[in-house]
Order: C-alpha cells, then sequence, then structure tokens
C-alpha cells in the first residue's frame, strides 16, 4: 500500500516542463524538497523515455504502482 501523498507527488512535480526525461523528473524532485522517499523509488522506476505531458507521467507512475501490487483504489495519483 502507498504511503506517499497526492501532494508529496504535486510537490515533486512543480515546475516541471513537458516533454521531458526520467533524469529530469527526479531532478525536479530533488530541487523541490520535502518529498518522501517512496516518491524517489517510484520516480527511479519510470521508463527511461520521453514523458509527453503530466498525464503520461501520472500514468506511468500508477502503473508502476499497480506493478508492485498496489491496488488501483490506493493509489495516491
Amino acid at each position: 500500500m502507498p504511503h506517499a501523498t497526492k501532494r508529496d507527488y504535486e510537490i515533486a512535480f512543480t515546475g516541471l516542463d513537458f516533454p521531458t526525461s526520467r533524469a529530469a523528473i527526479i531532478n525536479r524532485a530533488r530541487d523541490n524538497g520535502g518529498a518522501d522517499r517512496e516518491v524517489y523509488a517510484i520516480l527511479s522506476q519510470l521508463p527511461d523515455r520521453s514523458l509527453e505531458s503530466m498525464e503520461d507521467l501520472q500514468q506511468a507512475v500508477r502503473a508502476i504502482y499497480i506493478a508492485g501490487g498496489a491496488a488501483p483504489d490506493s493509489l495516491p495519483l
């Protein structure tokens, strides 16, 4: 069950410009500070491809949680 909150992800994603890479997303989350460790763990599992929009990024995060066994109704995004 996820421990990170929707707010943790909102903070991590603040200021992102799209399209963007996994590395840029992780760097932005670090620059924004205050993110839960779980956020970094999930972001490190993002696909190594360009993410075209916030919706694309959120779908990728949800897919990681679901692949890890989280129930779809328990996701922070």
